[in-house]
């Protein structure tokens, strides 16, 4: 079993397994390291263990280095893809070297589908996604939704808000998502990169926004990968949420799914017993395991991720400031921070 880095005339053969893996997420494709590179200056290592020919495993690593969040490589959302542990171990040891040889402080595999029992690895099962059942169509999608999800999202439309595909709606949807943000306290990764992402994922990035009467309310990109549509990025101002737009977001997303043949949603990460776990468990799913896991070199517990960094006063402390700046300073700021932070 070979481990190499990931190279131009690996693209096709790579694309192919991740579209086979059972583990894999639309995040695993390779064009996101050319997303990364280009839009925010990423430093990437992009794994792929081979046996001969034939593809057994991937791992795609992002190089962090902060003086917030420290040193470090990180995994896309979906963690790592193999055939089986073996071929995990070989990925996971390449991981462990580039540790040494970077002096990164540790390794995260993010949102995992699947737990690896690998000597070295700690684990956290703090997060979880849901996967919402579009088999059936979208009425039967609708009548699994709990009751006062169904009546929420029903609410909106009579208030007279519509997901609407816009694929050429960035710049009037940008500046509301940011917004959005900067309420959250959390740094967007800037125009740019959605920019350079819907050009390089022209046929899987959808823009979804949310209108009332021409009016941009907010939106998401999903993302139809598989068998699946994943949600991905979205934002919706306070301002707003008395027109339910998260409600009709994916109201829309069944919508979509249903229309294009997509057998399940994806709803995205959430942190268990949250608010947000409890908004998506609503929305009729099957509750999936997430697994974080950690390689640690030289520290003694692994980091926080998502929204449990709010527990951590460093991070407290730049959330509460970061909402309190002025607008333009959080886009000039935001892409350089995202780039070097652990935010979900």
């Amino acid at each position: 079993m070979d481990v190499i880095r990931l190279a131009d005339g690996d693209r096709q053969r790579w694309d192919a397994y991740v579209a086979g893996s059972p583990y894999s997420t639309f995040f695993h494709l390779a064009g996101w390291a050319q997303v990364w590179q280009a839009a925010l200056g990423s430093r990437t290592h992009y794994l792929l263990a081979a046996d001969g020919d034939r593809v057994a495993g991937t791992l795609p690593l992002i190089h962090v280095r902060s003086r917030l969040s420290g040193h470090f490589l990180t995994s896309l959302p979906g963690g790592l893809c193999a055939d089986d542990e073996a071929t995990a171990a070989a990925l996971l040891e390449r991981a462990r070297e580039l540790l040494h040889e970077t002096g990164a402080r540790y390794l995260i595999l993010r949102d995992g589908l699947h737990r690896w029992d690998l000597p070295g690895l700690v684990t956290n099962e703090d997060h979880c996604t849901f996967h919402v059942d579009l088999s059936g169509g979208v009425e039967e999608a609708r009548a699994n939704l709990r009751r006062s999800t169904r009546k929420l999202s029903k609410r909106g439309l009579r208030a007279g808000v519509r997901a609407v595909p816009d694929q050429g709606a960035l710049d009037t949807f940008y500046p509301v998502y940011a917004r959005a943000m900067r309420e959250r306290g959390t740094p967007t990764p800037g125009k740019g990169f959605f920019h350079t992402a819907m050009q390089r994922f022209s046929e899987r990035l959808v823009l979804l926004t949310i209108r009332r009467e021409g009016e941009m309310l907010g939106g998401g990109f999903i993302a139809p990968f598989k068998d699946t549509i994943f949600c991905t990025w979205s934002g919706m101002p306070r301002e707003h949420y008395d027109f339910y737009t998260s409600y009709l977001l994916y109201w829309g997303v069944i919508d979509y799914g249903c229309q294009h043949g997509l057998q399940r949603m994806d709803m995205g990460r959430c942190r268990r017993g949250s608010g947000s776990y409890d908004f998506k468990a609503g929305w009729g799913g099957e509750m999936q395991p997430l697994y974080q896991q950690y390689l640690l070199n030289g520290i003694e517990r692994p980091p926080k991720v998502g929204s449990s960094l709010q527990e951590e006063a460093k991070y407290r402390l730049f959330f509460n400031v970061w909402q309190r700046l002025p607008l333009p300073l959080t886009e000039w700021l935001g892409p350089q921070l995202r780039k070097r932070m652990p935010f979900g």
